[in-house]
């Protein structure tokens, strides 16, 4: 059997009413030399059956089934062991690509020799009668092609794993994986280490990833998610400082929809910003306004008790509280 030039790894749990387009959409790709490696997460709606029936049809879909649900970051992971390509791309089972989009990814990195490359163009997809909004492009990034400095990079662009596409020795020289973290957090570490490890980082403008925005995915889990996010921050910064790579001038959380509420999330958010407070204070252009009123009112509580009686647990809340207050 030829080995293909391209493996693409999906992750699957309970999308059975999206996976048809998203397979179809591999499917089509005008770049042919690709396998599919479909790892389900012990769905149980129907996923399993679809993926039996792809591979079935496709000879280049590869499935792996686990017994029970161990997570996105476990599936991402099993597909990357088992991949044979020369390049890997992640993509989601609920989200799909334009025809072209590969053929583009691997141009491009072939073009450069980089350990990835970096698609900034995506549409936000909210469904039928919805229009798509465009997501992606920071001022930064030029029309054109190009090199960019990484911690600027780690830093403005979201950290959407499925917007790189990596070579597949350049993951395992450097020992990269997805950690064991929740709600769609794994990203920021694993495209953060990814990042920061290169030179410099290309960037160019190409065919369209459409992501689907959906309630019940892993992104739209609430509060909890800004608790994962500072999960994978602090996982990062951990491994960053293992492997001797200096931080100065990283941006090293963000806030999003943060929800401290609980005594062990408070502890444990508090230990790591009051960690990297002395940087932030160095570098506060790299912070929105909530990250900084997530620091301040975090670091200048004693415990919970203290920052529950001056704060609302919900800090998005609290942050829009405070702009209104301002604005009077």
């Amino acid at each position: 059997m030829s080995v293909p030039v391209l493996s693409v790894v999906i992750p699957c749990y309970n999308t059975a009413p999206y996976l048809e387009t998203c397979l179809e959409s591999v499917a089509g790709q005008t770049y042919r030399d690709i396998e599919v490696l479909c790892v389900d997460d012990a769905s149980t709606d129907g996923t399993a059956a679809l993926l039996r029936m792809w591979a079935e049809k496709d000879p280049r879909i590869r499935c792996i089934f686990f017994a029970r649900n161990s997570g996105v970051s476990a599936a991402r992971n099993a597909g990357l062991s088992a991949a044979r390509g020369e390049f890997v791309y992640f993509l989601d089972s609920d989200d799909w690509i334009d025809p072209d989009y590969l053929a583009a990814m691997v141009r491009e990195a072939c073009k450069t020799g980089r350990g990835q490359v970096l698609n900034a163009n995506y549409l936000k997809e909210y469904g039928e009668g919805h229009p798509a909004l465009p997501g992606g492009r920071w001022g930064f990034i030029r029309e054109e092609a190009g090199d960019y400095d990484p911690i600027q990079v780690q830093g403005w662009f979201q950290p959407l794993v499925w917007t790189r596409l990596y070579r597949r020795k350049y993951l395992e020289d450097n020992h990269i994986l997805f950690p064991d973290v929740k709600g769609g957090a794994e990203d920021i570490y694993f495209t953060g280490l990814a990042e920061v490890l290169q030179e410099k980082s290309y960037i160019f403008c190409g065919p369209f990833h459409h992501y689907r925005q959906r309630e019940g995915s892993f992104v739209h889990q609430g509060g909890e998610k800004g608790f994962y996010y500072l999960q994978s921050f602090r996982l990062l910064v951990e491994e960053l400082g293992r492997r001797g790579i200096p931080t100065e001038g990283m941006k090293l959380f963000y806030a999003g929809p943060m929800l401290v509420d609980s005594e062990e999330k408070f502890d444990f958010i508090r230990s790591f910003l009051m960690e990297i407070e002395p940087q932030v204070s160095r570098h506060p252009e790299m912070y929105t306004g909530h990250d900084l009123l997530l620091l301040e009112a975090v670091c200048s509580s004693q415990d919970y008790a203290a920052f529950r009686a001056r704060h609302n647990p919900n800090l998005a809340v609290e942050y829009i509280r405070q702009k209104m207050k301002g604005a009077r």
